[in-house]
């Protein structure tokens, strides 16, 4: 029973964090992604999720392409963070999110609120001590 609930919960966690936000296409020049341990360089079109930084150096640009279609340039200078909600759906307004929200950290934390709840409800009434 136990083990089935903590497989629901980590199956519920999984499935609200998105694996695939954007695709990163260098166009010309240096184009660099960190995904949270360095930069590293892009030469083709590469898979960026929610979170991820993305740079050009100079003489070189890129674009951020979403899922929706939206297309966001990378321009010199510019560092550009990958968005759960493309740029083109915030400027629409089309997101149910107030601004700054992330509702996936939101869902992806009640979840885990939940099974935190269930396995301690589930652990039993026992007063004693795990060690005498």
């Amino acid at each position: 029973m136990f083990e089935k609930l903590i497989l629901a919960v980590m199956s519920m966690v999984l499935l609200v964090v998105p694996t695939h936000a954007a695709q990163v296409i260098p166009t010309e020049g240096s184009v660099f992604i960190d995904r949270g341990s360095g930069y590293a360089p892009v030469s083709a079109p590469t898979e960026g999720k929610t979170g991820d930084v993305v740079i050009a150096l100079v003489g070189g640009s890129g674009e951020i392409v979403y899922s929706d279609g939206c297309r966001a340039k990378v321009e010199v200078g510019e560092v550009v963070t990958i968005t759960e909600t493309s740029p083109c759906a915030l400027a629409n307004n089309t997101t149910t999110a107030p601004a700054g929200i992330d509702t996936t950290l939101i869902i992806g934390g009640v979840a885990v609120a939940g099974g935190v709840a269930a396995a301690i409800a589930l652990s039993g009434d026992s007063d004693k001590p795990a060690s005498p």
